[in-house]
């Protein structure tokens, strides 16, 4: 559904570390498996602890007693610890591969005394204590969280700060820091797993939050927000997003969670019996108050699921008062090393309420390369209770309100209102990035990192660029040369020129584009709250159906398609388009298009009796959009979409004006669009889109009815019809739906040996239906442009009639973590020229 930037953090630190000049250095890996049991019954022990001595790297084992350790900080020594078992020390060897199998002694039983028989038992859920225990956190959880009560208000500080890890004494023995090392005195070891880490990022965020149970409404007050690293090199509402999605606030009493832009099933969800293994593990006291230990893992340790444990309240309430969660090993989840959650909540006014919590993710584009460390803590304080605010403080439909000046605020405001204080390393990061940023080799990897990112080449007030649009080719146009390029925010902040030339070997024309855009609210351009003004004009071609919805046509890879796509229509466009958004989620798009279309190649524009040379056309159109609580990365000239739980709504109307700079027709087009995300624990995500349009007037030419988004590339476009021909269906009204389920590896993870692969499955629909009037079918009305023919003269374009065209497709996703395979079989209209039953498409798609 999006590409995914949440990663772009990792990247660009990661990556821009990597790629520095330097020999290669290793330092060994130490790798521990093995097999921990209780010494008299030989029954696996799951749960227990495994840590090397001296340092904070360790796991526990699984439902069958089975531990993996891997680090490149090893000690000599592992200890197993487990609660009623003697504590074992066993000397291990540094590097390589050991196996290690365990037997721990009780210490709580007179083993003399005691005759014990071996008997390892198959886990169900009937009569499991530690089921019907969990069953009880369920059937109470409503009433232990805080929208059971009518009113709620709190104070929130959250602390974001990603340090590189995997930084090892090699690595900051390369030549190249040797005039660096000051940099390398900030580190500290990772308090999850002991890896020397440097920070390099830190955000603050203060807020208020306002919660109404009816009508249910929860709002979150940003009173101030700083970052701190990065700014020149994405704009901080940019990385504001980034990490806000990336660090998504985990509710343990929703049945889904929402982590890395994925969604797990939570261990309090109705399903989690059939999820997760519980055992039960002890009673101890947390905060003055006796709680049941209750640990659990995934019945599939690749399953989008968490392991860890649970501190339920030992009375009739069964509240969460303390989680500790992790993922496991072999979890079907990209670039993630290591996880842990960690939440605390205190008894406020008969609710146990979150008082603290702490995420810490390691991530790792490649297994032992320089990765990023993310740590985030939450502090909750001043909890009141069933106190009503005005009604003004709950209106709107944001849930997320930013004061003015929240990102400004200067160091007095901070010391009076931060809930506890800076670390001395996290006061030490501020000069430490601004002594990074000194590095000239840092600098120059990071901006050849986003020369690849973004495809263009700074020079001073200028970006050249984008570079993968330097060449494509077409069987009409042959070779097409680009070069362009825009003004970037060295010249200005609030209003760009961007422009391009390019030239056909083929058809030996020149082609151009050139267009200027104005930022009319006192904002920088690439601001969250649009509001511009941009002027635009192109003389350029177009496969009629071709449109790729924010992917650049002048892309090599497209260049490569089914069959020699030959009809192509050249157009002069001027444009005169205003966005604003207005808050609320909703935005509006006026724009004015005078355009003139010619054919080119085998097209033709001729009727029973004539022939045109071009079709000249005005349209004043208005788009309305709704989309409550969207989130976005914005870019320069682009929006990837993040999809939330909420729906989006868009409707056009336009109006096409005779005579207005000498157009030829008169018409009212209108198309209305939805689209909604639903999560289907724990079997994974469906979107679906819907789609109507119609067009209201007669005498309309095929280029101007609605002609199917198509696609003749072998890339798998998400909203085109893959196996549709550009120009095979024409229709002037029309529906369309489009269903796609991620499954996740919720089926291939259950699969002996496929499931180490770690892939993911995804099914698709498509069906389009629609017609075309009497008054625009050039069989019926006289005066009407034919409908194109291939070159034995024979139909090649088509109405649909009494059929929907649909298509569905199976495919794999996360191979080799970068690539999605699909193979799509079309299911109607197979009597048509030159199409495909079947076809295989691939795409780039990189997620967590």
């Amino acid at each position: 559904m999006q590409s995914n930037w949440i990663f772009t953090l990792t990247l660009i630190f990661g990556t821009a570390f990597s790629i520095l000049p330097h020999s290669v250095y290793a330092q060994e890996t130490t790798r521990i498996e093995g097999i921990v049991m209780d010494a008299q019954t030989k029954e696996p022990l799951p749960f227990v602890s495994v840590a090397f001595v001296g340092k904070d790297i360790g796991t526990t084992t699984d439902f069958d007693g089975k531990f993996i350790i891997e680090t490149q900080w090893a000690t000599n020594k592992i200890e197993i610890s487990y609660l009623g078992y003697l504590t074992v020390v066993k000397e291990i060897e540094i590097g390589g591969s050991q196996e290690i199998n365990i037997e721990l002694e009780s210490s709580s039983v007179d083993l003399g005394d005691v005759d014990v028989v071996a008997s390892k038992k198959r886990y169900k859920n009937k009569g499991n204590p530690a089921v019907e225990l969990i069953r009880k956190v369920i059937e109470n959880k409503d009433l232990n969280r805080k929208e059971n009560v009518d009113f709620l208000e709190y104070d929130k500080y959250k602390k974001i700060e990603f340090d590189l890890n995997n930084i090892t004494e090699a690595f900051t023995n390369r030549r190249v820091f040797k005039d660096y090392q000051f940099v390398f005195e900030h580190m500290e070891d990772s308090p999850m797993n002991g890896k020397p880490s440097l920070p390099v990022f830190l955000q603050e965020t203060l807020s208020k939050i306002y919660y109404r149970k009816t009508p249910k409404t929860e709002k979150e007050y940003i009173s101030g927000s700083k970052i701190i690293g990065l700014e020149d090199y994405l704009n901080t509402e940019g990385i504001d997003l980034m990490v806000s999605n990336l660090y998504e606030d985990i509710d343990l009493y929703e049945n889904n969670l929402l982590f890395l832009t994925n969604q797990f099933v939570s261990p309090l969800s109705v399903t989690a019996p059939l999820v997760y293994k519980f055992h039960i593990i002890d009673t101890l006291a947390f905060n003055g108050v006796s709680v049941i230990n209750l640990a659990f893992q995934p019945r599939n340790e690749q399953d989008l699921a968490f392991s860890g444990n649970i501190y339920i309240t030992n009375d009739d309430r069964y509240a969460l008062a303390k989680a500790e969660i992790k993922v496991s090993e072999g979890i079907n989840l990209n670039f993630v090393k290591d996880f842990q959650l960690v939440q605390e909540f205190k008894y406020t006014n008969d609710l146990w309420l979150i008082s603290r919590e702490s995420l810490i993710v390691d991530f790792n584009l490649v297994k032992k390369g320089i990765g990023i460390f993310g740590k985030k803590t939450v502090y909750y304080d001043h909890y009141l209770l069933d106190k009503e605010q005005p009604d003004s403080l709950y209106s709107g439909i944001e849930t997320l309100v930013k004061a003015q000046g929240f990102d400004d605020r200067d160091s007095v405001f901070w010391a009076q209102n931060r809930m506890v204080e800076l670390s001395q390393q996290e006061k030490e990061i501020y000069s430490l990035v601004d002594s990074i940023k000194q590095v000239p080799s840092f600098t120059k990897a990071l901006d050849v990192l986003l020369f690849f990112m973004e495809g263009y080449v700074d020079i001073g007030p200028i970006s050249l660029g984008p570079f993968n649009s330097f060449y494509s080719f077409n069987a009409v146009e042959g070779s097409r040369l680009r070069f362009g390029g825009k003004t970037n925010a060295k010249f200005s902040e609030k209003f760009r020129l961007e422009g391009y030339c390019l030239y056909g070997f083929a058809d030996k024309r020149v082609k151009y584009s050139g267009n200027a855009i104005w930022s009319l609210n006192n904002q920088p351009l690439v601001s969250k709250q649009r509001h511009s003004l941009e002027v635009m004009y192109q003389f350029e071609t177009q496969f009629p159906g071709m449109d790729l919805q924010g992917i650049n046509e002048d892309n090599f890879i497209l260049s490569f398609t089914r069959g020699a796509p030959d009809k192509i229509l050249y157009y002069n466009l001027f444009k005169l388009e205003h966005v604003r958004d207005w808050g609320s989620g909703i935005s509006t798009l006026v724009n004015f298009k005078n355009k003139q279309q010619a054919p080119g190649g085998t097209l033709a524009f001729e009727g029973e009796d004539f022939t045109l040379e071009n079709i000249n056309s005005s349209e004043l159109s208005a788009t309305l959009r709704f989309a409550p609580n969207e989130q976005f990365f914005q870019g320069e000239n682009y929006r990837t979409q993040l999809n939330t739980k909420y729906p989006i709504f868009k409707l056009s109307y336009a109006r096409g004006g005779k005579g207005v700079l000498d157009a030829d027709y008169a018409y009212n087009r209108l198309v209305f669009n939805a689209f909604k995300r639903f999560a289907i624990s724990p079997i994974g995500n469906t979107y679906v889109e819907a789609e109507a349009g119609k067009i209201f007037g007669g005498s309309i030419p095929f280029p101007l009815l609605f002609i199917p988004r198509a696609n003749q590339t072998y890339a798998y476009q998400l909203r085109s019809y893959n196996l549709m021909n550009f120009l095979e269906f024409i229709s002037d009204e029309y529906v369309s739906v489009f269903a796609e389920h991620h499954f996740y590896g919720f089926i291939l993870n259950k699969i002996p040996l496929v499931k180490h692969l770690k892939l993911r499955e995804v099914v698709t629909f498509k069906g389009l239906y629609g017609g075309i009037s009497d008054a625009n079918n050039p069989d019926i009305t006289h005066g009407l442009l034919n409908f194109p023919e291939d070159a034995a003269g024979n139909p090649s374009t088509f109405s649909l009639k009494s059929k929907p065209y649909m298509e569905v497709s199976v495919g794999l996703e996360n191979i080799f973590k970068v690539f999605r395979i699909d193979v799509i079989k079309r299911l109607t209209y197979l009597d048509h020229p030159n199409v495909s039953g079947i076809g295989v498409r691939a795409q780039i798609k990189v997620d967590f």
